[in-house]
């Protein structure tokens, strides 16, 4: 792999780190790392910080049991299905996450 191929990778989002419960998630995260909650037969939930870098962590569910829900097809860079559309006090993120990278949807609507 290139020099120029593994900075675009190490600029990916990735889901490699786990823990077994939501108290065990560091404060402060490395960049473009997620945090897999649960084991590896049951995941419960993907938690990272947005890349909007606003400052606000955004906690997705993976457990099939509850609704809305998210699946991660690939964690290392990661691939969600759907997209997150993450509304918080600092505002609004939409946004598709497909082979690490951030794809951003534009708002159109002004709510």
């Amino acid at each position: 792999m290139g020099i120029l191929n593994r900075l675009r990778y190490w600029r990916r989002l990735k889901a490699d780190l786990t823990a077994r419960s939501a108290a065990d998630i560091p404060d402060r995260l490395p960049a473009r790392h997620g945090v897999i909650v649960g084991t590896d037969n049951h995941p419960k939930w993907l938690v990272f910080d947005c890349p909007c870098r606003r400052g606000h962590r955004v906690m997705l569910n993976l457990d099939p049991g509850h609704t809305p829900r998210w699946r991660v097809s690939a964690t290392t860079p990661l691939t969600l299905h759907p997209s997150v559309d993450e509304r918080s006090p600092v505002g609004h993120c939409h946004y598709v996450v497909h082979e690490g990278r951030v794809r951003w949807i534009e708002r159109t609507d002004r709510r």
